[in-house]
């Protein structure tokens, strides 16, 4: 999905008692991996990640710290979303918030807030991608942001398992 931020962004509304403030490299990296771990600890039967590939994404050069923001409850991560840019355009890696805090509007708050520092940096077009049958549902959250459909595709699974030799069990030695 994608948005064209021709505009400035509608203002994030973030629900009360919430605060948003950026990663802080050399401090974050293990409550930010364990937020975004129990996030999507509900999403396809997916295994739990590693915090050496997360720190990995710290690593890289399109890392950018003031795009990873952090939905804050006092101490405690509510929720995150964590964005970079590629080639002069915004892309969304991760939007996170964690059970205790779905259904406040915390998700939706989060993406303006992104979306709002693209447009500040002139960023013209963000992007991420979303399963369409989320549990979350993640795509009507994304849709309520702004944005659209811009490419779909389609996953199979085929689930492969040890078979028999139909040669060697009807005698054909062919």
């Amino acid at each position: 999905m994608e948005i064209l931020l021709q505009e400035a962004p509608s203002v994030p509304d973030f629900p009360a008692g919430l605060t948003v403030r950026n990663f802080v490299p050399g401090r974050d990296e293990r409550a930010v991996f364990e937020a975004v771990e129990d996030a999507f600890k509900d999403v396809w039967n997916r295994p739990r990640g590693t915090f050496e590939r997360f720190v990995g994404m710290t690593e890289r050069e399109v890392f950018d710290p003031a795009l990873w923001f952090l939905a804050m409850d006092g101490e405690e991560i509510a929720g995150t979303v964590l964005a970079k840019t590629i080639s002069g355009e915004g892309w969304v890696d991760v939007v996170g918030v964690r059970h205790p805090w779905r259904g406040r509007g915390l998700g939706l708050a989060l993406l303006r807030h992104a979306f709002g520092e693209y447009h500040r940096r002139g960023v013209e077009k963000v992007g991420l991608s979303v399963d369409a049958g989320s549990v979350t549902g993640a795509p009507r959250l994304y849709g309520r942001a702004g944005m659209h459909v811009a490419s779909e595709y389609v996953v199979y699974q085929k689930e492969l398992r040890s078979g028999v030799d139909l040669a060697q069990r009807s005698g054909d030695t062919g």
